[in-house]
């Protein structure tokens, strides 16, 4: 994804791209703990885990956006925090983060 808008909002980096939907909207997201940060596959996975689940249960403040305007989005959310967080915080900050991105990309 070299080609897309990144913004940060701490314990993410949140990169994402969009394209006009030729047969029907979608968006795809794509979760990612460097190794750098956690050694051990265990955390990484259970910090994923997390992601995905908080993402699962908030997805409805992108997807109306998509459907509206009828656009493709691929977004990758990047792990920054060396601290493991409890799944509450990681919830707040993933939909803070797509309120922000339906924000950003409902004006284009």
């Amino acid at each position: 994804m070299a080609e897309g808008k990144s913004i940060p909002i701490s314990p993410f980096r949140v990169i994402w791209t969009v394209a006009d939907g030729k047969v029907e909207p979608s968006v795809k997201v794509l979760f990612t703990v460097p190794k750098r940060n956690f050694k051990r596959a265990v955390d990484r996975n259970l910090l994923k885990r997390r992601m995905r689940e908080a993402y699962r249960k908030n997805k409805y403040i992108l997807c109306g956006v998509a459907e509206t305007t009828m656009k493709h989005y691929n977004i990758m959310f990047v792990y920054t925090s060396k601290d493991k967080l409890v799944y509450s915080d990681i919830e707040s900050k993933i939909v803070i983060a797509l309120q922000r991105l339906a924000d950003k990309t409902n004006g284009k």
